[in-house]
């Protein structure tokens, strides 16, 4: 029985980090295309300021938040 808890409990972490791991590129994708698009209408270089890192990590927090209470 505790065999089986161990595999549930591991097959979780995989499944977790592969899919975290995904949703992850694809929101930096997403991310890098807005920054490239303001780059090139404001004429200014492709950067990430402080401000814009400070919302993202609280998004992701918020969102960390969200799946801890289901």
């Amino acid at each position: 029985m505790e065999e089986n808890n161990d595999k549930i409990k591991r097959n979780a972490m995989l499944i977790g980090a592969i899919g975290g791991a995904l949703i992850g590129v694809v929101a930096a994708r997403m991310f890098i295309r807005a920054a490239e698009a303001e780059a090139a209408e404001t004429g200014k270089e492709l950067s990430i300021s402080p401000a814009k890192g400070l919302q993202i990590g609280v998004l992701v927090m918020g969102l960390l938040r969200q799946l801890s209470n289901l």
